[in-house]
């Protein structure tokens, strides 16, 4: 039997759901497309290709794919070779797949207000769903073991050993590892 907790964890996780795929519909897209859209607003640089989506969301490379390919064609994502390693396509948000995505967004649930105990609840039971299940975290670098805060205020991802900015911190990260104390 179900405790409480998961009773309305349940019910949260459903109604946002629901309330998802309503503002997808209203765009015209599917529910996975909206995630996409999002998760791709969210994250970092080391984290927007095809297999950090599907990893994301938990689908298949190959469902995933059909789904970035509609977006593509309706202008809301572009793929563009990573200047760096030209093994990979990394997405961007087109001008109107930003344009969709607030669109939606504003037809979603009405803005939570962000409390602190809350949201450190809320942390602590997905981290224990993505241990158990092993699942990556897909945390924001300012909660992982390989930021580093240097002296200039600026920080450091121990991974790449590439400087981030503060708004850099706040994206997704496919790589990123949540502190000991964290959870």
């Amino acid at each position: 039997m179900m405790n409480d907790t998961n009773i309305w964890l349940e019910r949260l996780s459903s109604l946002y759901k629901s309330q998802m795929r309503k503002a997808a519909g209203i765009e015209g897209v599917q529910l996975v497309h909206f995630e996409i859209l999002r998760y791709l607003s969210l994250c970092n640089k080391y984290s927007n290709t095809a297999q950090a989506v599907s990893e994301y969301l938990g689908q298949t490379k190959s469902s995933i794919s059909q789904s970035l390919q509609f977006l593509e064609n309706n202008d809301l994502i572009e793929r563009k070779t990573d200047p760096v390693d030209k093994r990979f396509a990394r997405l961007f948000l087109t001008k109107n797949g930003k344009t969709c995505l607030e669109r939606m967004n504003k037809n979603l649930a009405p803005e939570i207000p962000d409390h602190q105990g809350t949201t450190e609840i809320i942390k602590m039971i997905l981290g224990l769903w993505q241990k158990q299940n092993d699942h990556r975290s897909f945390g924001q670098c300012h909660s992982c073991l390989y930021n580093r805060r240097l002296e200039n205020g600026k920080f450091q991802c121990g991974l790449t050993n590439e400087t981030l900015t503060k708004s850099d911190t706040t994206k997704l990260c496919r790589e990123h590892e949540f502190l000991a104390d964290s959870l």
